[in-house]
């Protein structure tokens, strides 16, 4: 596979997780009816240091300095993610690989988190958090799967 396709495939891949766990905390927002709350509080702690959720004012200039923030992280993992679905088409052993980053990932953001403030777990669930990683995941791996053809078989023993 070549650079340019890695590429785009990235940008793809990236902007829809990126879209999916946005859209993911958009609905739990509104079910909670206070639309635009995650990425308002998420923006207002790692650009303003808000401490307490309480005092949080969702404005559409926060909720843009985060959504850019959060698209820009989700670029840098789709490429890397990208990436080594090229390299698994030469050598099935990286879909192990594919699996570890994922995990990784996972652990970075609940550990980020933790670092921004423990008390971001309480106002944002554990369960919400893994539940819009778990949805970018199905939609960033199926944008993958549709144009790399892996079996069941390889990725069940990738890791031997």
């Amino acid at each position: 596979m070549n650079r340019q396709k890695v590429l785009y495939e990235g940008i793809l891949v990236g902007l829809a997780g990126a879209a999916a766990v946005a859209a993911w905390f958009f609905v739990l927002d509104l079910v909670a009816a206070t639309p635009f709350r995650t990425p308002a509080l998420l923006g207002a702690v790692l650009f303003d240091g808000l401490r307490d959720p309480a005092a949080l004012t969702i404005t559409p200039a926060i909720v843009l300095k985060y959504t850019a923030v959060h698209g820009l992280a989700f670029l840098i993992f789709g490429w890397a993610i990208a990436g080594l679905f090229a390299l698994a088409e030469r050598d099935r052993h990286l879909l192990l690989g594919v699996f570890m980053l994922f995990c990784c990932f996972e652990v970075a953001v609940l550990a980020a988190m933790m670092i921004l403030g423990a008390w971001l777990l309480d106002t944002l669930q554990p369960w919400a958090i893994l539940g819009g990683n778990l949805v970018a995941a199905l939609v960033m791996l199926g944008l993958l799967f549709r144009d790399h053809h892996f079996s069941l078989h390889e990725l069940r023993t990738s890791g031997e």
